[in-house]
């Protein structure tokens, strides 16, 4: 419920400052008066978008505070408001700056705009001009009745397991289309980390093999060059070694007689023990050259292969391998096409069995709530002067192959179920129903529009606390506004009930009075003004609206 609506510098609103009660509140005033300005700053209030054009001219900034009560409302409610509430109310403070930027505040705590609308939504509803167009659109008919069954949450599971299905449908097309494409892509992976594991590289074997085969490649030189050394240092005619030892027996034989050439004599016993180790290592060596023509092509042939990966994968030994891993991780996250393919059918197949079962079930709740929409909307229409008025919803469907099957039909499936609803109307008895959009008068769409919210309180339990009321009453007069006015009277019994009219009949019903006013002093600026009236006030406003021109 409202309780308190303060607006400053807001179009044409310099300050206005409104209570509320519970009941029938009516707004009344002259024709550009400003009383849709008042909804458009009760509309921001629940969750509206700010726009700056909303500032007033010659002001930096424009606000409005609200303050409602939950204590209408269902302790679930009550429950989403636990951190907000503050004596069982809270306010709600929007301000809009000349730069377009806009700040939502509830009980001064800073607060998104989407968490607005969540909390305010069960709480407050504006219907206007805007809800009868809605009504003439056949595309919302199947809202409407959703929201008399209170089929929301179920509505919006409905969406989430359509998108998850639509989703893999779409994945598994993509991967049937691409499957020859993947499956090529798939089997080069596959090549390649066999090519490369089957030649068992390592870093540092090229050099290995370069150094091997220049030995191979000059095996003969070497062994010959060993072999003369070998000779020189041991053959049977002289030789180094022979000479070196003919030297080492006179130097001894010095050395006896002059102890000054002892150092000489242990350098050349060196240089005696150096000769034979090298001796002995070429004789090694020279033995252990190989001159093996076979093992010499092994080795051409190998380099050939790692010359041959070295092109294909990067020019190194470290870069082969480093290919090699980066195969293993595409082939990880390339799955089999096959095996990813019957898993993805396996998934769609769960996700349509999923969605069909909870949009059968919205569609059991939908054809049960359409029956009892008819008939509450039927006695509606009665206390709202339609007395012998007709109507009804049809359900439209869609024939699709593979979809889902409902009674005996295979239909298309949709985002919002498996059925669009259109509502049926006929004014006159005798007449046939026919759809609601193409026979409805303008005064017939709003009562139609008042007797389908009077059904959807009696149906829902946890009703709105607040309703606003922006001039539905179009294009009806005489009798039938009294009716109207009896039913909004008759709705404010559960709700809070603000109703903005030209219609006299309807004001006479109201439980509180309010008139909004343009003040102009004499070149000043046009400033609008809403007081709340009482006794002769208000008897002074009904004779206005009921005055008839000279």
């Amino acid at each position: 419920m409202l309780l308190r609506l303060n607006i400053s510098n807001f179009a044409l609103i310099d300050d206005v400052a409104l209570t509320f009660d519970k009941g029938m509140s009516v707004l009344t005033g002259e024709t550009g008066s400003g009383k849709s300005v008042i909804v458009t700053a009760l509309a921001l209030a629940v969750g509206d978008r700010a726009e700056r054009e909303h500032i007033r001219h010659g002001s930096n900034r424009a606000t409005v505070e609200a303050t409602f009560s939950v204590e209408r409302m269902s302790s679930q409610y009550k429950t989403a408001f636990v951190n907000y509430l503050e004596d069982g109310t809270f306010t709600v403070s929007r301000e809009i700056l000349r730069d377009g930027s806009s700040k939502v505040k509830i009980n001064s705590n800073s607060a998104t705009l989407a968490r607005l609308n969540e909390l305010t939504s069960p709480l407050a509803e504006i219907l206007g001009q805007h809800s009868s167009r809605l009504l003439l659109d056949e595309e919302n008919h199947l809202t409407f009745l959703d929201n008399f069954a209170g089929a929301e949450g179920l509505c919006s599971e409905v969406t989430h397991l359509y998108e998850l299905w639509d989703s893999t449908r779409s994945e598994l097309r993509r991967i049937r289309s691409e499957r020859e494409a993947l499956e090529r892509e798939r089997e080069l992976l596959l090549f390649q980390k066999k090519e490369i594991c089957d030649a068992h590289v390592r870093v540092g074997e090229e050099d290995e093999l370069i150094q091997e085969r220049r030995i191979l490649d000059s095996s003969r030189a070497l062994i010959e060059s060993a072999a003369i050394i070998e000779s020189a240092l041991s053959s049977e005619d002289r030789n180094v070694i022979d000479l070196l030892r003919l030297i080492r027996r006179e130097i001894d034989k010095m050395a006896a007689i002059d102890a000054s050439l002892l150092p000489q004599v242990k350098q050349i016993e060196e240089v005696d023990y150096q000769l034979e180790d090298l001796r002995g290592t070429i004789e090694r060596y020279g033995a252990s050259i190989p001159d093996d023509p076979q093992r010499l092509e092994e080795i051409n042939a190998r380099l050939d292969e790692l010359y041959s990966l070295k092109r294909k994968y990067g020019g190194s030994e470290d870069s082969i391998l480093q290919t090699l891993s980066d195969i293993e991780k595409k082939l990880g996250d390339r799955p089999d096409v096959t095996a990813l393919i019957a898993q993805l059918e396996a998934r769609e197949r769960s996700c349509r069995d999923q969605y069909a079962s909870k949009a059968l079930q919205l569609s059991d709740i939908r054809r049960k709530a359409a029956k009892y929409l008819q008939k509450l909307v039927v006695k509606e229409m009665t206390e709202l002067a339609i007395d012998q008025g007709q109507f009804d919803s049809e359900f439209l469907y869609e024939d699709q192959a593979d979809g889902v099957e409902i009674r005996g039909q295979i239909v298309r499936p949709h985002p919002y179920g498996l059925e669009n609803c259109r509502f049926l109307f006929s004014a006159n008895p005798g007449e046939p129903l026919k759809s609601l959009v193409k026979t409805a008068s303008g005064g017939e769409v709003s009562r139609l529009l008042l007797a389908i919210k009077a059904a959807e309180m009696k149906n829902n339990e946890l009703s709105h606390s607040l309703l606003v009321f922006d001039e539905v009453d179009a294009g009806i007069g005489g009798q039938t506004a009294v009716a109207v006015g009896a039913k909004i009277r008759k709705l404010a019994r559960n709700c809070q009930v603000i109703v903005i009219t030209h219609l006299h009949q309807i004001a006479r019903q109201a439980d509180h009075h309010y008139v909004a006013e343009k003040t102009d002093a004499r070149g000043k600026r046009v400033t609008i003004n809403v007081v709340k009236l009482d006794g002769p006030a208000i008897t002074a406003e009904l004779d206005r609206m009921v005055a008839l021109p000279e």
